[in-house]
């Protein structure tokens, strides 16, 4: 009965001992946001405008016609142009909701890029039949590839930050762990009037973007690209 007893109890010391050994040790570890700005001008935006009835026998018809005359006098080609209200379901409640209203209105959504004088458009568009204007979008063709360049000078910024911030306390950043990107965050305003209240908020780094190509369009909102990315890096 002694001899079982020891045998056990030697079995259980080994198991001990080896689960002492196997096990890894707690990793040091510093978690780091990293961001990244840039500011691009659009190379083509969406201008919707709205014709409202105005007496003196007016009428959404003629309105058109003399709309897209004056559209075709801007160098917008009348492929660019889309009459009624196809672009938006909401077309149709807005009809239903406006229907019996003594002046009628309609909207139409245009496709402006550089080719267009954008002021003197608007300039042009200040008649009596024209209620409402504002941009609806704005787009550039290279935003995939500058959405990645920012996302990668994100991660760097996060790199920077977590060496200088371990420097300071005698220690070095080892190797990368885990990499989360955050929500996109988009401050694109696409009213006219309203750009220029862009949120105020610091990037680690801010990316400038080179206009030496051309084709973009002045005058308008630019498109704000902004990025942030968590990581986590182990201290060496």
């Amino acid at each position: 009965m002694k001899k079982l007893t020891l045998i056990m109890a030697l079995a259980f010391a080994f198991t001990s001992t080896n689960a002492i050994e196997i096990s890894e040790p707690l990793k040091r570890i510093i978690t780091v946001t990293g961001s990244a700005e840039m500011i691009v001008p659009p190379d083509e935006i969406e201008l919707e405008i709205t014709m409202t009835e105005y007496g003196g026998g007016s009428t959404i018809s003629k309105i058109e016609t003399a709309l897209m005359k004056l559209l075709l006098g801007n160098d917008v080609p009348k492929e660019q142009v889309v009459f009624n209200g196809t672009f938006s379901s909401f077309y149709w409640y807005y009809w239903w909701h406006h229907r019996n209203d003594s002046r009628k209105s309609k909207k139409i959504l245009v496709t402006l890029d550089a080719k267009t004088d954008f002021m003197k458009l608007v300039r042009d568009l200040d008649k009596e039949y024209i209620s409402h204007i504002r941009i609806t979008k704005t787009s550039n063709k290279d935003i995939q590839k500058l959405r990645r360049d920012v996302k990668i000078e994100a991660i760097k910024a996060a790199k920077a930050k977590a060496k200088y911030l371990l420097e300071a306390v005698g220690e070095e950043v080892g190797r990368l762990i885990t990499v989360d990107e955050l929500s996109e965050l988009n401050h694109n305003q696409h009213s006219y009037w309203n750009h220029g209240n862009i949120n105020q908020v610091m990037s680690n780094s801010v990316m400038s973007y080179s206009k030496s190509r051309g084709g973009y369009m002045e005058n308008v909102p630019e498109i704000k690209l902004r990025y942030e990315i968590k990581t986590q890096f182990e201290i060496n």
